[in-house]
């Protein structure tokens, strides 16, 4: 298997184990994870069923814009636990370096209009509609398992 075999089957394998930790489903992916990922963002918030519609536009029409002008960005998937009411996003980035150059700035406006975009189709006033409840990051392997 070469590296970016590898890497992939390491991608996928790491979503697994986040899903059959979490007990979630997989609802779609927006863009599929990029194979060639160095580290892969991830966070976790509660979704209702009532608010998955809304948080799945909110994703599409916010974040994945803007993602995608992100230099580093390698896809994302949005995972959903129906049983727990949570998502999960995966969001991949060609390495560390390119994650931490985005400017915090550019992030809290963002998370600003995400929030906006949620409490105008939920109908609420929560200044976090979906707050994180986890985050953090996975990394490769950096040698090949035999």
């Amino acid at each position: 298997m070469n590296f970016a075999g590898f890497l992939k089957s390491f991608i996928w394998a790491s979503a697994v184990v986040i899903l059959l930790l979490n007990f979630a489903t997989p609802t779609f992916a927006l863009r599929d994870l990029d194979p060639n990922a160095g580290v892969v963002e991830v966070l976790q918030m509660p979704v209702s069923k009532d608010q998955k519609t809304c948080w799945r536009l909110a994703e599409t029409e916010i974040w994945e814009p803007w993602l995608e002008k992100q230099i580093g960005y390698q896809g994302r998937e949005l995972l959903w636990d129906a049983n727990r009411e949570q998502a999960i996003v995966l969001i991949g980035w060609l390495n560390q370096t390119s994650w931490d150059a985005i400017p915090s700035k550019s992030i809290n406006k963002i998370e600003q209009s995400f929030d906006s975009h949620l409490q105008k189709c939920l109908g609420v006033n929560a200044t976090k509609p979906l707050p994180l409840q986890r985050t953090g990051s996975l990394q490769p392997l950096t040698v090949a398992m035999q």
